[in-house]
């Protein structure tokens, strides 16, 4: 079989490898499609400071079940996603149901090798089977979904509240396509307004450029204010004190960024709004449950955010195409089969 070995920042190598042989509770996956991460970029770039070469990527995958290997739960040929981190499943945080606390949590395509390859064996506890009405490419999303599933969750009830996104990218995108389908009112702010395109036609409530509208204008005309909640889904500083500036008082902040440096944030600002900020990571096996299901009742819109595709053997030609300025690229998948 092949499979794509990031052997150091910047270089990718196709190589021949035999299928693995699943291990005593793994299972066989045939993989179909890969979706390239905001992380796996980082990563690519050599921006991730613990991450050790050489490694396989890839961690948003869809695919089948090769070999069950025994599985009580799954059979040959059943079409699964996977929850890509390995857990301990014995400390306290697992056993209480927050698993993605765990202290021994390894991500697939970061901590360990993960999925850019035809096949892989993987702990049969993170496969989960999806319908059949929700293709293999559009299945490979599930996984950035769950992450904004999981933000919205830890927000709390959303019904009714004035939302606002900062950032228009994958995950601002699907944020706000889950914060609408949970009842709320949103606004998605971006610079890139080809994004803010996605996020109108998806039909998020309101899309401001705001590099051309006032953004607390348009907050002011909309919400009559501050929003309830604030989805920080950027990463960087400037996008932090945005996020508490445009919260109303005693509002949420929920950080959804990744950062790959310390920030300085504004706390004169958090302080003085009584703000409530909380740090969400990853997700539960329950939010990947109901990220399955809002895709299958066609309460999110997936498959238009899927603007590029490129076969196993030219992962690299990907990141290119990613990184040339002059694609409107929003999620590029890798199809494997």
């Amino acid at each position: 079989m092949k499979k794509v070995v990031l052997v150091k920042p910047g270089e990718v190598r196709v190589e021949e490898a035999a299928v693995p042989e699943p291990r005593k509770g793994e299972i066989l996956l045939k993989v179909h499609n890969i979706g390239i991460c905001g992380s796996d970029i980082h990563i690519f770039q050599g921006l991730l400071p613990f991450v050790r070469f050489p490694v396989v990527q890839g961690h948003e995958m869809s695919g089948e079940v090769a070999d069950p290997n025994g599985s009580a739960r799954l059979k040959k040929g059943d079409r699964v996603v996977i929850i890509p981190r390995t857990l301990c499943r014995e400390c306290e945080d697992c056993k209480s149901g927050r698993d993605n606390w765990c202290k021994d949590l390894k991500i697939l395509g970061v901590h360990t090798d993960g999925v850019a390859a035809e096949y892989v064996s993987v702990p049969e506890y993170l496969a989960l089977k999806i319908p059949d009405a929700i293709p293999y490419d559009v299945a490979a999303m599930i996984e950035p979904l769950a992450v904004t599933v999981h933000a919205c969750n830890v927000a709390g009830d959303l019904a009714g509240k004035n939302v606002l996104v900062v950032g228009a990218g994958v995950i601002g995108n699907l944020a706000a396509q889950a914060a609408k389908a949970k009842g709320a009112r949103v606004m998605i702010a971006g610079r890139t307004q080809y994004r803010l395109d996605y996020a109108k036609a998806a039909g998020i409530d309101f899309c401001v450029n705001d590099q051309k509208e006032d953004l607390g204008e348009a907050l002011k005309r909309e919400f009559g204010g501050g929003a309830d909640v604030v989805f920080e889904c950027i990463g960087v500083e400037t996008s932090v004190n945005e996020s508490f500036l445009r919260c109303r008082k005693g509002g949420i902040v929920i950080i959804a960024g990744i950062f790959g440096e310390l920030q300085r944030v504004d706390m004169f600002t958090l302080q003085d709004k009584e703000l409530i900020v909380i740090g969400t990571m990853l997700y539960l096996k329950s939010d990947f449950e109901e990220s399955i299901a809002l895709a299958l009742e066609g309460k999110v819109s997936l498959p238009p955010l899927i603007t590029g595709s490129f076969p196993l053997e030219r992962f690299q030609d990907a990141y290119a195409h990613i990184a040339d300025k002059a694609n409107q690229v929003m999620k590029v998948m890798i199809k494997v089969l």
